[in-house]
């Protein structure tokens, strides 16, 4: 055609130029930035340390110090921040009541088994 140029529209294509500016590093960081969280932010009253996320599902280990002498880990603090006062000492007692039965009903087995009279060999 009579332009000279096999394209039509007339202007050559340009290629994207990349932001420039004091602007242009804000948004390449929040373009890298990862998404907000899904719960809530660690240290808020429904998550005060990272060890309280598994709480609502019973899935948390109480603070031994949060209640006593204060816990000196804070938001980062591996263990429940949520939990009641004497929760800890109660899971601890279900645990070693759960171990003594245990143990009886081993000792009972094991005591029923001495009593029947065995195959002779």
């Amino acid at each position: 055609g009579a332009g000279g140029g096999d394209r039509k529209g007339g202007a050559p294509p340009r290629e994207p130029v990349p932001p420039s500016g004091p602007w242009a590093t804000a948004a390449a960081a929040a373009a890298d930035a990862p998404p907000p969280p899904s719960g809530p932010a660690p240290g808020s009253s429904e998550l005060p340390s990272v060890g309280s996320a598994g709480h609502d599902e019973g899935k948390c280990k109480p603070c031994a110090f949060f209640h006593t002498a204060g816990c000196g880990n804070g938001v980062l603090c591996k263990f429940c921040h949520l939990c009641d006062a004497g929760e800890k000492k109660r899971r601890r007692k279900d645990k070693l009541e759960g171990q003594r039965v245990l143990r009886r009903s081993l000792k009972q087995a094991d005591n029923s088994d001495e009593d029947s009279p065995g195959e002779a060999c």
